[in-house]
């Protein structure tokens, strides 16, 4: 098979399969998404999945900072409405760490017990800062880290499939909106300066998409053009060496006629037949005879016995008389 299929053809055809490959191979490694080790555990609420041990994660890491963040704005605002918004937070973000700590127990959850670098970061440039700059700052901060826990817990609110979970939930956003009022009422909230909300999912097809079909194309057309160049390579079709396509497809050649008088083909098995050997006798046929009196000759004159030496002449004369007489 692989004598019938040109070289470079060949070679087309292995390095666009190839190219395919490497390509899905990428795109499948890049697309796919990134699961918690843990997945799913069943637990007498109904099933724990990843997304509701990170929301307990995060609603618990807000709590190890935003609650003495909350304690530390009641004495050192300089506005009254900033302290009396710091001193509710610090009380409400008290009472939903409990129940974040409760809930997690039940469930098997492990927790922080740290704010993470980033809220660290938060609360030491706030202890650096006084009168209405940290009142201004307080705020700011505030507001888009509870922006960006409430969505988290909308989800898991919404879609969850363990009933403790969603009570947690449940509790959270109303504590997580709750306090979103409470530092919009301030007029301090810099609404530009806030995290844009992320785009909605679109239907349409990105450049990555189309990436395949490329590389699909590409092999079609290597391949195109290797047979093409091996059919250069092996001249023009119906040429050449007597086959057709540049010496690709076999061209297959009348058998030679045999002719009328020839004898006809015997078996190599066997004796010859009796039938065969009568066929290739010629014909003999009889040569039309002509007048002996006209030309003389004696060989005009059909086949005569020879004549004996030891006959006489009456002999002689009676035969002639005797054959010359059947032609009369």
């Amino acid at each position: 098979m692989s004598r019938r299929i040109p070289g470079p053809l060949r070679w087309s055809m292995l390095v666009a399969l190839a190219a395919v490959v490497v390509v899905a191979l990428t795109q499948s490694w890049m697309a796919a998404p990134a699961v918690s080790d843990q997945g799913w555990t069943q637990t007498r609420w109904g099933p724990l999945g990843p997304a509701d041990r990170d929301l307990l994660e995060k609603v618990r890491l807000a709590g190890l900072w935003e609650g003495p963040t909350g304690q530390q704005g009641e004495q050192q605002a300089s506005a009254p409405a900033v302290r009396g918004v710091a001193q509710k937070l610090g009380v409400e973000h008290h009472e939903l760490d409990t129940e974040v700590r409760t809930t997690a127990e039940q469930l098997g959850v492990l927790l922080p017990s740290r704010p993470n670098d980033q809220q660290i970061g938060w609360m030491n440039d706030l202890s650096t800062r006084t009168g209405a700059d940290y009142d201004r700052q307080f705020v700011q901060i505030l507001r888009a880290a509870h922006g960006t826990v409430l969505p988290l817990i909308s989800q898991v609110r919404v879609g969850t499939r363990n009933e403790l979970m969603r009570r947690f939930a449940t509790d959270a956003d109303a504590y997580v909106t709750r306090h979103i009022g409470y530092l919009e009422s301030t007029g301090l909230v810099d609404y530009a300066s806030l995290p844009e909300p992320p785009p909605p999912a679109t239907t349409g097809r990105s450049a990555s998409d189309l990436v395949v079909p490329a590389v699909v194309v590409a092999g079609a057309l290597l391949a195109a053009g290797g047979l093409l160049t091996a059919l250069h390579r092996r001249g023009a079709p119906g040429g050449g060496s007597g086959r057709g396509l540049g010496g690709l497809l076999p061209v297959s050649l009348p058998a030679p006629r045999r002719s009328r008088d020839a004898a006809p083909p015997r078996s190599a098995i066997g004796p010859p037949d009796p039938w065969e050997e009568l066929a290739r006798v010629p014909d003999v046929r009889p040569r039309a005879p002509t007048d002996p009196t006209a030309a003389g000759n004696p060989t005009d004159l059909p086949d005569q016995p020879e004549r004996s030496e030891t006959a006489g002449p009456a002999t002689t004369g009676a035969h002639r008389r005797t054959s010359r007489s059947q032609y009369r």
